[in-house]
């Protein structure tokens, strides 16, 4: 009978309330961890998603540097390309000025050095004079037009010894007066020749 009831204890002992409580415990530790293991998990990929959006707007913002970057050196060489060209057709349309007005200052030159008015026959000596002051007056002419076309551009200022309006003038008038008076001075200082040889 001893024996029967010794049995009977252990038996009660093995569902006493405390063995049940222990188990439960156990089993609400493992859901706490589970649960902060997950916890970690969505912190992990929060922090994921978080970096890749910072990364992203990088991108986007260093996207937009470059279109903004882009636009204005854009800008920048088509107004130098075209601000190039225009200056290089100016500058091909000035050569083309100077090489005219050098083969027509050449010209010019030959011609005045070979006017030699020691060869000018007496008896048509009007004649050569005139035709001589034209010959200057419309070179001079010629000379300071191409000098004031030149002086617009690039080559301004190393034509510099233009004459002023005034000082055209008088040179006009003086060589209008010299040419009206030339025979005379010429028939003058002949008569006085052949007078001091008698």
């Amino acid at each position: 009978m001893s024996a029967t009831r010794y049995q009977h204890v252990n038996i009660a002992n093995a569902d006493s309330p405390s063995s049940t409580r222990g188990g439960a415990g156990d089993k609400y530790e493992q859901q706490l961890q589970a649960a902060q293991t997950q916890l970690e998990k969505l912190q992990l990929q929060r922090e994921e998603i978080e970096r890749k959006r910072l990364e992203a707007e990088e991108l986007t913002q260093q996207r937009q540097f470059f279109i903004d970057g882009q636009i204005e050196l854009l800008a920048k060489l088509d107004n130098s390309v075209q601000a190039i060209d225009r200056e290089l057709f100016e500058m091909r349309q000035e050569q083309k000025e100077m090489e005219e007005a050098r083969k027509t200052f050449a010209n010019h030159l030959q011609s005045l050095q070979a006017m030699d008015p020691a060869k000018w026959k007496k008896t048509k000596i009007r004649d050569e004079v005139a035709n001589a002051l034209e010959t200057l007056e419309r070179y001079e002419n010629d000379y300071e037009d191409i000098a004031a076309n030149i002086g617009q551009g690039r080559a301004r200022g190393f034509l510099t010894h233009r004459s002023s309006p005034e000082g055209e003038s008088f040179a006009k008038t003086l060589r209008q007066g010299f040419a009206f008076n030339l025979p005379v001075i010429i028939l003058g200082s002949f008569a006085l020749l052949v007078w001091l040889t008698r």
